[in-house]
């Protein structure tokens, strides 16, 4: 899809500049640097994801998804909040 963009001169300064640094022609530059921009905006994913996900085994003996901040959290504060009451 062909597309015109106006750039001042000082945005045409940085895209020689980049074009000069990366070898690439303009067109396969812009669509790498919309990628780019793209990736970055969309939801990084957690910890565990980035890693395959929990290892067979492994927390077997909590809850579904208890490694995680929020239902970890949730299981923290319902813990506290039992023991809170046995010692009321």
């Amino acid at each position: 899809m062909p597309l015109t963009v106006r750039l001042d001169a000082d945005t045409e300064h940085c895209l020689q500049d980049l074009l000069a640094e990366t070898g690439q022609d303009k067109s396969s530059l812009i669509r790498q640097l919309i990628r780019e921009r793209w990736q970055q905006r969309q939801p990084s994913a957690s910890i565990t994801q980035q890693l395959g996900g929990h290892p067979d085994g492994f927390l077997s003996t909590l809850p579904a998804g208890s490694a995680e901040r929020q239902p970890r959290r949730r299981l923290l504060d319902q813990r506290l909040a039992a023991r809170r009451a046995e010692r009321a």
